[in-house]
């Protein structure tokens, strides 16, 4: 790529064909724009493909409760062991079944 940055002062602190202010603008401009355009032309030549990320692998339980000498089961998933873990030790869980 072209290196259009403007670079410090020329000749002992004789200034070049641009300004100050103007060479600060220009200078802010291309490091806004360095990336995308250093991308831009790689893009011509290579091909960048996203990254997938895995799945979670979800953690399936048979959850058992007695409340009042009634019991009810159900069937829950859980994303984290943290969660699952504070999911049994709740009151009248009474026993738990992983399913795989």
């Amino acid at each position: 790529m072209k290196n259009i940055y403007n670079k410090g002062t020329f000749r002992s602190f004789e200034y070049g064909k641009i300004g100050p202010y103007l060479k600060k603008q220009g200078n802010k401009k291309w490091r806004k724009t360095e990336k995308s355009e250093i991308e831009y032309q790689l893009s011509e030549i290579t091909k960048f493909f996203k990254q997938r990320r895995k799945r979670h692998k979800l953690i399936w339980v048979k959850i058992t409760k007695e409340i009042n000498g009634t019991t009810d089961s159900d069937y829950r998933s859980f994303y984290s062991e943290k969660a699952f873990k504070s999911s049994i030790n709740r009151a009248h869980v009474t026993r738990y079944f992983l399913n795989k």
